[in-house]
């Protein structure tokens, strides 16, 4: 199993979608690349650009926002699960914490998907979205 061959099956792997760089080195290892060349592949792939973490997380961000309505705790626990460090999720999501978009997203769930659900059901709805018991208990 040589670079250039791991390398290929990277490309072709980040091709269909943004990956991170611990999806990206599992996909490898799973092809039963070792250590080194999945090492060198990724080296490389950062080197030029096609994986930048802190894109992923702005793009994933975005489009947890925008399509759906993550709250900042499931956008974090996504994020974790993708391999991202904790300090990058960290960095990008204290921005939304500072626009108060999960303020914003609770007064969308109220307004709408919870709008017909009675008090039980939308405290438990909304805790398990992972929204601030500060906003529920209101």
């Amino acid at each position: 199993m040589d670079f250039e061959a791991a390398k290929q099956k990277a490309l072709k792997y980040i091709g269909i979608s943004k990956k991170t760089e611990y999806e990206v080195t599992q996909k490898l290892i799973k092809l039963g690349y070792n250590q080194d060349i999945v090492d060198k592949v990724i080296s490389y792939l950062l080197d030029i650009g096609y994986i930048n973490d802190y894109e992923y997380v702005n793009a994933y961000i975005k489009q947890s926002k925008r399509l759906l309505n993550y709250s900042t705790f499931e956008i974090k626990q996504k994020l974790l699960q993708k391999g991202i460090k904790k300090d990058i999720i960290e960095e990008k999501l204290d921005i939304l914490k500072e626009s108060n978009y999960d303020r914003l997203l609770f007064d969308k769930l109220i307004s709408g998907k919870c709008k017909n659900m009675d008090s039980l059901k939308q405290k438990q709805y909304l805790y398990r979205r992972g929204l601030s018991s500060d906003y529920i208990d209101e």
